[in-house]
């Protein structure tokens, strides 16, 4: 490794005759560097007077001193490359949308709609429901968004490069974030991610020399001290083997010239180059910013360097534009921006009756096919009680023997396969990826390993590393690059070794992944599958055992979808991959060696259907992946020794969840008894039985005037998983335990 950085600020920057003269620019792209720049100016300047009056609310982070930075770098990209922006983003909101405009009226309607989503009105680019912060048109302009959380949108623009890389476009990511960024774990994940996938993708560090109000590598402010000891961030380079670049952020040409440069690196080679960008904010973190940490005299130095005077004196000195003409620039610029505001003030504000509109991407099925797959669980049902038949009337030495003689038996009699969980998913896997050649898969230990539970045990052999992709031990990376791949129109499936792991995630999965949709306007579809498993069964202890499906219920956004047998795990599986949501997928460690019946060929089971795998009149039991095993065996037991006939119905689908069937149910057994892995305060159950409570069916009754008992909720102990076996045995439900909770319910 040959690390160096390449210090721009040490070279002399080209002249703009210069430039001119060698093809390179044009003076009409300075001229239009110029407006832009004044545009952002005064957007933010009027943004700040507006903030003052409350007409603007909330946070924004202004970008003003910064222009450079956005206009020079977008000014090196093409339309249809994509960047990825910051909560401090509308400079690369405005930069980018200009770019897009191939007129006057183009213009002033980006301008429009930037001021108006400020404002929070229907005409704003997001319709009101990002704001300063999120502030993106995703649709038209390839804006992968902007995140409001320090970091969060690095590891989707890796995701981003990954696409354009995988489809072969030729595009390549700039992706815009703060020096504050650069000491979160994100940075290191995103960074170490991009460089091994080697993707086309330029890391542009904006460095302003403050995080909110800690300086990055010390003040002469008493009282003050450093977010670290380096002094370049640039030198981070060296950990990843990337070119490093800094530069020289209140000169427009001399951020133009090394983005344009790495650009063309990122295209002709997938290589990522890191440029740091020295920069400084006029204004504090925010509105209410003191910028007590930093000195008058240092604000001084900065501004007789703003980013206007610098080019306006390339232009003057190099007689390019004469002062009259600078002034006609500035005045347009002006215009636009109070134009901006005019339209915004008389603009309308979103309906509230729309406020929950473009959560999800509205997705349905043929009633055929509910219909179909309901009569096949059925079908799946039978086989599986005959499986189990045959197993114990054979006479067979071994049970391997036994096993494979019913194997023959339900093969010739229901035209069913018999598999473990973890091969009807590894199946599921690979149908998809024949089907569909933009699905892949990714996560650690993917490939060659075939996952950590064999769940994706043969796809490297016949899909290579192009689409099978081991990754690094980083979750937030893995989740956050699905998203960016997501949004760029690959459908990935990323894998998380235990659910328990998902907490890392969490940021990438709900804040950019889940909310994207909602958050830009209803304009992005997130068509990502997240599998993983958890739950106890093998002694491992509270950090790899938990049932953490509640906390994924929560945020809006997301599908959770949980599987109890091979056919569902095979069928939901592909599903989900199909969906144009982001779904969760979580298997259970202690089913992946389970064996059961499924159907040859292609199927898909309905997101947001149950499955009543028992009919009956007493009771209804509700659980899904495990614990419908558990119900079953204790619903068998309840039927044979105590005549209680009791209905068990997986729910398959935690959210969308399957009310319907739940309360038809409930409404002819009148006992609801719910059974969960997960911990019991806020779990599963207590939502399912909540929604039941609440139900209204068509006649105007309520799911609660059908209760002949008070509703059971059957779930793990609030203890954290242990790892010695009677004790994990202990903390969660158990057959008997079952039992005995609908025996007593269903006596009175």
């Amino acid at each position: 490794m040959n690390f160096c950085i390449d210090d721009t600020r040490k070279k002399p920057v080209p002249k703009l005759k210069e430039l001119i003269r060698d093809g390179i620019i044009s003076i009409d792209d300075t001229k239009d560097w110029l407006r832009t720049i004044y545009e952002i100016r005064f957007f933010e300047e009027k943004v700040y007077d507006l903030l003052g009056q409350n007409i603007i609310k909330g946070a924004s982070h202004l970008y003003a001193g910064e222009e450079a930075v956005a206009v020079g770098a977008i000014a090196t990209i093409e339309r249809g490359d994509v960047i990825a922006s910051t909560h401090r983003g509308h400079g690369h909101c405005g930069a980018i949308g200009n770019k897009y405009c191939d007129s006057e009226e183009d213009r002033r309607r980006h301008w429009n709609q930037m001021m108006a989503e400020l404002m929070g009105k229907e005409t704003g680019y997001c319709k009101g429901r990002g704001g300063s912060m999120h502030i993106a048109e995703v649709e038209k302009n390839n804006n992968l968004g902007s995140t409001g959380i320090v970091g969060g949108n690095q590891a989707p623009a890796v995701g981003a490069a990954f696409a354009e890389k995988y489809k072969k476009t030729g595009k390549v990511v700039l992706s815009f974030f703060g020096d504050g960024s650069t000491n979160c774990g994100s940075f290191h994940e995103s960074m170490n991610m991009s460089a091994t996938f080697k993707v086309p993708l330029v890391a542009i560090i904006e460095n302003n020399l403050y995080g909110m109000s800690v300086p990055f590598c010390g003040s002469e402010v008493k009282g003050t001290l450093r977010a670290s000891n380096i002094v370049d961030i640039a030198v981070r380079g060296a950990a990843y083997d990337v070119p490093a670049v800094i530069v020289d952020g209140q000169d427009v040409v001399a951020v133009f010239l090394a983005v344009r440069a790495a650009v063309e690196k990122a295209r002709k080679d997938c290589r990522m180059t890191m440029i740091e960008a020295k920069t400084y904010r006029w204004y504090g973190h925010s509105r209410s910013d003191p910028r007590e940490y930093r000195t008058k005299a240092e604000e001084k130095c900065w501004r007789e360097r703003d980013p206007i005077i610098v080019l306006s004196q390339k232009l003057l000195d190099e007689k390019l534009c004469a002062q009259e003409e600078l002034d006609k620039i500035k005045d347009k610029a002006f215009s636009t921006i109070e134009t901006a505001t005019k339209f915004a003030m008389d603009s309308p504000w979103p309906n509230p009756a729309d406020v929950a509109k473009d959560v999800y991407v509205e997705e349905s099925y043929p009633q055929e096919i509910i219909e179909s797959e309901k009569a096949m669980a059925a079908k799946v049902m039978e086989a599986t009680n005959a499986f189990s038949e045959i197993v114990a009337s054979s006479g067979a030495k071994t049970k391997k023997e036994a096993a494979e003689h019913a194997r023959a038996q339900i093969k010739a009699r229901y035209n069913m396969e018999l598999m473990n969980i973890a091969q009807a998913v590894s199946l599921a896997q690979a149908e998809e990826l024949r089907r569909d050649k933009n699905v892949v898969v990714m996560g650690e230990d993917v490939g060659l390993y075939g996952g950590a539970y064999q769940a994706t045990r043969g796809l490297l052999a016949e899909f290579g590393t192009e689409r099978v992709i081991d990754t690094a031990i980083s979750e937030a990376a893995i989740a956050g690059a699905a998203v960016g791949a997501a949004l760029r129109g690959i459908r990935p499936v990323a894998e998380i070794m235990y659910v328990d792991f998902v907490t890392i995630a969490m940021d990438q999965l709900v804040h950019v992944g889940a909310y994207n949709r909602y958050m830009f306007g209803g304009k992005a579809k997130v068509p990502m599958v997240l599998r993983t498993e958890g739950g106890v069964g093998r002694c491992i202890a509270a950090h790899h055992s938990e049932s953490l499906e509640a906390w994924l219920m929560h945020p809006p956004g997301l599908y959770v979808v949980m599987p109890s047998t091979p056919y569902d795990a095979k069928g939901l599986l592909k599903a989900a991959i199909r969906s144009d949501n982001p779904v969760v997928f979580i298997e259970h460690k202690s089913t992946y060696g389970q064996v059961g019946p499924v159907p040859q060929g292609d199927y898909i089971i309905p997101l947001g259907v149950a499955d009543t795998k028992r009919a009956g009149k007493d009771a209804t039991i509700v659980s899904y992946s495990r614990m419908a095993m558990f119900s079953l065996d204790a619903a068998k037991i309840l039927a044979e020794k105590y005549d209680i006939d009791a209905e068990v119905i997986d729910v398959r689908t935690l959210k969308p969840l399957d009310i319907k069937t739940i309360a038809e149910s409930v409404r002819k057994t009148g006992r609801l008894i719910t059974v969960s892995e997960g911990f019991c305060t806020c779990g599963a159950g207590r939502e399912i039985t909540c929604r039941f409570m609440e139900y209204r069916f068509s006649d105007g009754s309520f799911g609660f005037d059908y209760l002949d008992a008070a509703p059971v909720n059957l779930a793990a102990l609030d203890v954290p998983p242990p790892m010695s076996e009677p004790l994990e045995s202990a903390s969660i439900p158990s057959v008997d335990k079952i039992v005995e909770a609908v025996k007593k319910v269903v006596s009175g």
